[in-house]
């Protein structure tokens, strides 16, 4: 009954991961081209962090998914060999349903991550044109000599 109990508390540990706040990302915004192209470069720089963000968040639900997998076969496992499963009916529906409510979980999690790569790619695309279009990368002009300097540090990679 002891192995019940810790089996249910780790499962349930297992399900009760944060869940993934909606960040309301978009593809563009009204003000996108009133920036300039330091404030591009940044916007640019912040969709790399979120991408890599979200694949981080895309593993971790892996790992969770594989985890439960795992944690139902020994539970299972554990419980036929101790003779529980015979005496106990349902016990290792309960694990295999515990297991698969963290699965799905993590394949919603991985969903959700999935849509903020794809628009964070899209909107890293927007600004990638707005930089270029811009003409951020064109000679900086006698006007803005502390410009100068800057713009091969603060000009937005992926091209």
């Amino acid at each position: 009954m002891r192995k019940i109990i810790t089996t249910a508390a780790a499962l349930a540990a297992l399900l009760s991961g944060s869940a993934a706040s909606a960040q309301g990302l978009q593809v563009s915004y009204a003000t996108d081209a009133t920036m300039d192209c330091a404030a591009i470069a940044a916007e640019s720089g912040r969709m790399d962090q979120l991408v890599a963000a979200a694949n981080a968040k895309v593993g971790k639900a892996d790992g969770s998914a594989q985890g439960a997998s795992l944690a139902s076969t020994v539970a299972v496992e554990g419980l036929a060999r101790s003779g529980m499963l015979a005496r106990v009916p349902g016990v290792g529906m309960f694990a295999n349903q515990a297991a698969g409510m963290a699965k799905q979980r993590a394949a919603q999690v991985r969903a959700q991550a999935e849509s903020e790569i794809q628009v964070a790619t899209t909107r890293k695309a927007v600004m990638v044109g707005l930089y270029t279009g811009k003409g951020c990368d064109a000679a900086p002009t006698a006007a803005a000599p502390a410009a100068a300097a800057e713009p091969a540090a603060a000009a937005p990679t992926g091209f």
